[in-house]
């Protein structure tokens, strides 16, 4: 059967306008217009990009099988696939050569798991956590991906992050109250109590967009934006250390906001063009990339405090249809997104009807590319 990707997507859900509580946070706080543009072909993918690495996840066994990447760890020659579909992570050597995975775990007795939500490394120490969901534990492994503890957990987490010595969690807020927060605990002591460092209530549940509400930032710290929010924040050793306010104009919540007491019905029927879920937020010091749950590519200039948000944008150094990002840590500089299997086999049929040598490009994608195979990992490089 033909895979139907290249890479994983973003996530999202559906949350009632803005019961935000922030802990802690004094200062640095931004608010950013987003201008968006809907001019045919206005983004060029080299004038962000300037080069790429093309990486084959072997399938050479049932393990290794990837039904849907949902976060790629990499770290000391190691990729983490973090794949909640097929209820495991697995590992890969820096070249794409299968290693082991966690499908043996799965199961109701001691040091197993019945469902794995999310994954993170722990660079500092060396380590990856595993967030499970039934029952609510922690499991710590080696890079090698061998066991080394499971730590009982109070709270579900949807996602995690692990910088420093903090492990983040976006989890359901306390008994009583509907919505979800950011929380944070020392990764010495997790089965600790964690606090909470964002929250945000009113809920309107069920409302997902795929990809990834918390993620690593590569100048250290997290970026997190809860559903529904409009806030973008930095978090570094458990605070709010900076904040950007995203104003999607007539196509954002600030200039619509939604009722207290709405239903999903009326929101899906009146809201589906508005930009609600800010998830994915890739980059580096100057520039950030991120999706909603609409179908543009939104770029922030980091040092004009600008926005601009791209309807229609294209891949002018490859000759494949592009969509999401996919969660990614472990990449100073770049940024790894979704390709389609049936838009590059598309893109080689053509070439070869040409009747015309194949370039360099796609000849090395030819040989690397399996469309009934795991995801062929495109790792760009920022300019």
């Amino acid at each position: 059967m033909m895979r139907k990707f290249i890479l994983p997507l973003l996530f999202s859900v559906s949350i009632i306008f803005i019961s935000c509580q922030r802990m802690n946070y004094t200062r640095n706080e931004k608010d950013i217009y987003v201008n968006m543009v809907k001019n045919e072909n206005s983004l060029a993918f080299s004038s962000f990009l300037n080069g790429y690495k093309a990486i084959v996840l072997s399938n050479n066994m049932p393990d290794a099988f990837i039904e849907n990447p949902d976060r790629l760890l990499f770290t000391d020659n190691r990729i983490f696939v973090m794949d909640r579909s097929g209820n495991k992570v697995l590992m890969f050597d820096g070249s794409g050569k299968f290693l082991r995975s966690t499908a043996n775990r799965v199961g109701k007795g001691h040091n197993e798991y019945i469902g794995v939500m999310d994954a993170a490394v722990d660079e500092k120490d060396g380590k990856l956590y595993v967030q499970c969901d039934a029952p609510y534990q922690m499991m710590v492994f080696d890079l090698d991906l061998n066991l080394e503890k499971v730590i009982p957990m109070d709270d579900y987490m949807r996602e995690i992050a692990v910088d420093d010595d903090y492990i983040y969690g976006i989890c359901y807020n306390d008994q009583g109250k509907e919505g979800y927060r950011l929380v944070v605990t020392d990764k010495h002591h997790p089965e600790t109590k964690a606090t909470t460092v964002i929250s945000y209530e009113n809920v309107i549940s069920g409302r997902w967009t795929s990809g990834k509400s918390l993620m690593p930032c590569a100048s250290g710290g997290v970026y997190v934006c809860l559903p529904f929010d409009t806030h973008i924040y930095k978090v570094k050793e458990g605070e709010i250390v900076e904040s950007f306010n995203m104003d999607f104009g007539a196509e954002g919540l600030i200039e619509n906001p939604i009722s207290k007491g709405a239903t999903p019905q009326w929101f899906d029927r009146n809201c589906r063009d508005l930009n609600w879920s800010i998830v994915n937020m890739t980059g580096n010091d100057s520039i950030m990339i991120f999706n909603t749950n609409r179908e543009y590519a939104f770029i922030m200039d980091m040092y004009r405090s600008e926005c601009k948000g791209y309807l229609n944008w294209y891949n002018d150094l490859l000759p494949f249809s592009c969509s999401r990002i996919i969660p990614t840590s472990g990449i100073k500089n770049g940024i790894v997104y979704l390709f389609y299997s049936g838009s590059i086999v598309d893109a080689l049929k053509q070439a070869e009807k040409k009747a015309a040598p194949l370039s360099p490009v796609l000849r090395d994608i030819k040989e690397k590319f399996d469309p009934n195979g795991n995801p062929l990992i495109i790792v760009w490089t920022f300019r």
